[in-house]
């Protein structure tokens, strides 16, 4: 696929300034400090690498793949995270280790048309899964519709990746969604209670390689992370740049709320 396809611009995603070495986490920058942002597919693999690298078994990646600033079509979604992953995925040398798992028969049918032959398997949550033993990759394309499809991820985690050691990848997943709980959580606990055994089991497994979170504002931030940087919430200033307002070391993000509220104080 041609990569105009994937936003109006070339796909770019990290942060030019201060990359780091491999090594204990502390920050790449001070909070106060004014960056440039930009993105390349290669971030990300960066990202997901030094995860992988880490021993982790999930990993989060959040990438914007169409513009954030105007509202797009389910089907253009879906068809930007397909053709972005396609770019990441070439990561694995080893293609027959790879199962790219969509949440429907629709989405998948648009992967296969997006990609042509591939030497990876292509598949979907509800069906029958890869039992060989050379695949030990599994990525989840935006299980995001409904909460059945962060069951049958769960499950998929559970029944396929920890039995074989694999890891489970998970693009564009809005696990944002998943990381509060109770009663006052994106999907209340005591409303769905399947869900909430789901997330115990999975979400403390997860770990970030990757996340770029767009706030439209006033004032326009972002989430941002690079494994195994911290976590930033960046204020955009002006010429593309991005004013950094806090950090964490922490491995769960900052909330939300926290997010919003520090954007908003930057006013």
């Amino acid at each position: 696929p041609q990569r105009a396809a994937l936003t109006p611009a070339a796909p770019r995603l990290g942060l030019r300034a201060g990359t780091r070495a491999r090594g204990p986490v502390g920050p790449v920058m001070e909070v106060g400090d004014v960056i440039d942002v930009t993105w390349e597919v290669f971030d990300v693999q960066e990202g997901l690498r030094n995860a992988m690298n880490d021993g982790a078994c999930v990993v989060e990646l959040e990438i914007p793949t169409t513009n954030r600033f105007k509202d797009a079509a389910l089907n253009q979604i879906y068809q930007a995270n397909t053709a972005f992953a396609r770019e990441v995925v070439r990561l694995f040398t080893q293609p027959a280790e790879l199962c790219m798992v969509f949440p429907d028969a629709g989405e998948a049918k648009i992967a296969q048309e997006t990609y042509g032959e591939t030497p990876f398997t292509l598949t979907m949550l509800n069906s029958e899964r890869p039992r060989g033993l050379e695949v030990n990759k599994y990525v989840v394309m935006n299980p995001v519709f409904d909460v059945r499809e962060y069951i049958a991820t769960q499950e998929l985690y559970t029944n396929q990746v920890q039995p074989r050691d694999a890891t489970m990848i998970l693009f564009n997943a809005d696990l944002f969604k998943l990381r509060s709980s109770g009663i006052t959580g994106y999907y209340p606990d005591f409303f769905f209670p399947k869900l909430a055994k789901s997330r115990e089991i999975m979400m403390p497994d997860v770990i970030t390689g990757f996340y770029f979170r767009v706030f439209r504002g006033p004032p326009v931030g972002a989430l941002y992370r690079k494994y195994p940087g911290p976590w930033q919430v960046l204020r955009a200033v002006e010429d593309g740049q991005f004013k950094v307002l806090f950090e964490s070391n922490d491995v769960i993000p900052p909330q939300q709320n926290f997010v919003l509220t520090t954007l908003q104080q930057s006013i």
